[in-house]
């Protein structure tokens, strides 16, 4: 799709107008190309709610392994399970974790056999007390576990083995567990290199959100409820680096390696938040009004060597634009409600 300037005018729109339908966005057969089939079928069941079983959805679903980018990837897999190393953070951006998070935002599950064997390997690092930890190896000891899990990193991979279809699995829970027990006073978490610091972290709290939201009882629980309260505060809040991260609320950016306005509204919508909250209109009418003429949202900036290719800045993004969408959806869908 060609690059377009922004629309300054959407963000003086209401966001939830009674006639927005989300069919009637110009971008939908843009995002509907079968040149990329993840975003295919990702459009289809999230933004026009087909059923898992209908046809588009499921030749949709079967070509994702299969697509160029992702079948490069999938071959990339070591025979042990990893990819690059046996530390499976890194490289940054490259490693087992980062791989394993893109493929369940793809739409792979366990049924595909590459994923189980990366979560596999995953489970080997997790601890009795439900932890995912790093192994790294020391100079006349061999492999040694790193004290503790960084509560991001954990959150992250409790969220794709959720994606994965790994919520019953005993090891899942123990390490939803883990989490539980380690939230602060003040609703987030904070990882144990920065113990210190008078506030949590952002990243951290809002990892951990997007992986309950996939969870029911895990959404359902108080340190959720307290846990969203907190994002909530902190949405479109200046100064972030007293919450340990960089500020990313007016960037758009994808993957969501960081934090960003998409993802807080996502998590946020799906537990329930509401544009009749304050910060939740303000930060959707900025989602809108970054939003091109041409109904896409371009991005800005990216991680650098992402596992996959997620397109050029400056060019409108399928990813970013498939997500706004989804936001958009999920909190009008929350709007109509009585």
């Amino acid at each position: 799709m060609k690059r377009e300037t922004q629309n300054p005018e959407r963000g003086t729109q209401n966001p939830e107008h009674e006639t927005w339908n989300v069919e009637r966005e110009t971008a939908l057969p843009w995002l509907l190309e079968p040149e990329n089939p993840p975003v295919r079928y990702w459009t289809l069941r999230d933004l026009l709610d087909r059923p898992a079983d209908d046809p588009e959805v499921r030749a949709a679903q079967a070509a994702i392994p299969t697509s160029p980018p992702v079948a490069e990837l999938l071959a990339a897999q070591k025979s042990d399970g990893y990819w690059v190393g046996k530390d499976y953070y890194l490289p940054k951006h490259g490693g087992t974790f980062w791989v394993l998070s893109a493929l369940a935002d793809l739409g792979l599950t366990a049924e595909n056999e590459h994923v189980r064997r990366g979560c596999d390997f995953l489970f080997a690092h997790q601890r009795d007390d439900g932890e995912f930890c790093r192994r790294r190896r020391v100079a006349g000891q061999g492999l040694v576990w790193e004290a503790q899990a960084e509560h991001c990193t954990h959150a992250r991979i409790v969220r794709f083995l959720l994606q994965f279809g790994y919520a019953d699995d005993p090891r899942t829970r123990a390490a939803i567990d883990w989490l539980l027990t380690s939230q602060r006073d003040d609703g987030l978490w904070l990882c144990h290199w920065l113990r210190r610091g008078r506030y949590g972290c952002l990243r951290a709290t809002l990892d951990y959100l997007r992986a309950a939201v996939l969870d029911a009882a895990t959404a359902a629980h108080p340190a959720t409820t307290r846990a969203a309260a907190a994002v909530y505060d902190l949405l479109l809040q200046p100064r972030m680096g007293r919450y340990h991260v960089r500020d990313l609320w007016t960037i758009l950016e994808y993957p969501y390696f960081g934090y960003s306005v998409i993802s807080a509204l996502d998590a946020l919508a799906r537990l329930g938040y509401t544009p009749q909250q304050p910060k939740i209109a303000q930060a959707l009418a900025y989602l809108l009004s970054r939003q091109s003429a041409n109904g896409t949202w371009p991005l800005e900036q990216r991680p650098s060597r992402p596992p996959i290719d997620v397109g050029q800045t400056g060019e409108p993004n399928k990813w970013l634009t498939l997500d706004a969408l989804r936001v958009r959806k999920l909190l009008h869908r929350q709007n109509q409600r009585p």
